[in-house]
């Protein structure tokens, strides 16, 4: 049976990501009440590869942005809130291989160490996701509002995933290394 890994609070840097993804998620909220209350009743509603509107609609429409982008920035803030319960109790959900192979061979007192370390990260991904759909919120805004979307838009939306995610999976590398090495000492 595996031993239970003991709850740690966030180091400053967590809890200032917690604080970031938060404000971010208050200003995409803020941002779509003020695109509401701003926009004529009819807007563009969808763009094409162009930037040029294809299909207009209900300024309604635009409360969904919001709705739709806190889904991941919120999934982020609850995996961190429950990371112990998590490890402890569900770790197949958690799919870490090398967490997982040498989290057993450390010193038990800092094994909630890396945890947050882990998470931290993951925080700090969820802090650009959140700013990066925030951006691409504001656009679509803009877009609405003057009736086409900035030529870059589209390939910053196409490319988020790839940018976003490949240094990730290299920091997430790294730590792992890092792990491997203190499992030795």
């Amino acid at each position: 049976m595996r031993k239970q890994i003991h709850p740690m609070p966030l180091s400053v840097k967590g809890k200032m990501m917690v604080t970031l993804i938060v404000l971010e998620l208050l200003g995409m909220w803020i941002l779509a009440i003020y695109a509401y209350l701003a926009l004529p009743q009819e807007i563009p509603a969808h763009f094409g590869f162009t930037g040029e509107p294809t299909r207009y609609g209900n300024k309604l429409e635009f409360l969904v942005l919001p709705a739709v982008f806190s889904i991941a920035p919120i999934s982020f803030l609850l995996l961190t809130r429950y990371r112990f319960t998590l490890i402890n109790k569900h770790p197949y959900l958690i799919n870490l291989p090398a967490f997982f192979t040498y989290i057993s061979k450390i010193r038990e007192e800092r094994r909630g160490l890396w945890v947050n370390k882990y998470f931290e990260a993951m925080l700090c991904l969820g802090f650009v996701l959140t700013i990066s759909l925030l951006i691409i919120e504001l656009e679509i805004f803009l877009g609405a509002f003057y009736g086409r979307l900035p030529a870059w838009f589209t390939p910053f939306s196409l490319t988020l995933p790839i940018w976003l995610i490949l240094p990730f999976v290299f920091y997430l590398r790294k730590m792992s290394l890092k792990l491997k090495e203190e499992a030795k000492t």
